[in-house]
């Protein structure tokens, strides 16, 4: 004879009774249980983590402003030895960069007259421009401009210092600054 299934499934039912009475559960624990205070004692869960933002696209490249100063010799336009490296390291740095325009403006110390400042200005402009397009500089893209003796760079630090004239050796030494030309690029 066979045993019948039925006291083997209401064993099975008690004891699947018996487990799920005792069966631990994710509802709040009472204050002062057991439970709740090992529950208040263990670390809570981490946060889900959040997806990361896609990466923003890379800011636009700002470049640093390219600009040079060439000094010339009292009464001269022709370029000196030893200021054509500054000319060749600005050449340099111009081919990688786009540009409208190319500003070269000269300037002159106050000894003399001032049309012939303004003059002698123009043509040191004009001398570097020249070295510069002939090293490669686009020279459609080159604009020269003249300030004469209007913009002095030494301002009054050669004030009082004699007789305003090419033998004052002391005062054309001081204005050396002002011979200059200064150039710059135009976005």
């Amino acid at each position: 004879m066979k045993p019948s299934p039925l006291p083997i499934a209401i064993l099975v039912a008690i004891v699947a009774a018996i487990l799920w009475w005792f069966w631990p559960r994710d509802k709040p624990a009472q204050a002062g249980s057991e439970s709740a205070k090992q529950l208040a004692s263990a670390p809570a869960p981490a946060p889900k983590a959040e997806p990361a933002p896609p990466p923003s696209p890379p800011a636009p490249k700002v470049e640093e402003p390219l600009t040079v100063v060439v000094y010339f010799d009292f009464d001269r336009s022709a370029l000196k030895s030893d200021e054509a490296p500054k000319l060749d390291a600005f050449l340099g740095k111009l081919k990688d960069r786009k540009y409208a325009k190319l500003n070269a403006v000269g300037h002159a110390d106050r000894i003399g007259e001032a049309p012939h400042n303004d003059q002698l200005s123009r043509k040191r402009a004009d001398v570097v421009v020249a070295y510069l397009a002939s090293k490669g500089a686009d020279a459609a893209r080159n604009h020269t401009d003249a300030k004469g003796e209007s913009q002095s760079a030494t301002g009054d630090a050669c004030k009082d210092m004699g007789a305003e004239s090419a033998s004052n050796a002391r005062l054309v030494d001081c204005l050396a600054k002002d011979r200059r030309v200064e150039i710059a690029l135009a976005d």
